[in-house]
């Protein structure tokens, strides 16, 4: 959800969910610079909360584009749309 502050202070400007939602990218601005991105998942069983995944959300990029990028590499079924 763009606007939507984590828990690391990030600015989430994309969410982008997977086909079935049980996954999602996030791509996020850092108020300490850069940009980056994380891969989480929702689980049943956690009440549907959000999960990070991937162990990339200490990567900084020196462009959205790039953080999209980097995403669509390293998350099989990420393809950015907007």
């Amino acid at each position: 959800m763009a606007g939507r502050i984590n828990r690391h202070g990030w600015i989430v400007l994309r969410s982008y969910p997977s086909a079935l939602a049980d996954f999602c990218v996030d791509v996020f601005e850092d108020p300490d610079g850069g940009f980056g991105f994380e891969h989480f998942r929702a689980d049943p069983e956690d009440g549907g909360r959000w999960t990070p995944i991937g162990g990339f959300g200490t990567l900084r990029f020196e462009s959205l584009a790039a953080a999209r990028a980097a995403a669509a590499d390293a998350v099989g079924w990420f393809e950015p749309v907007d």
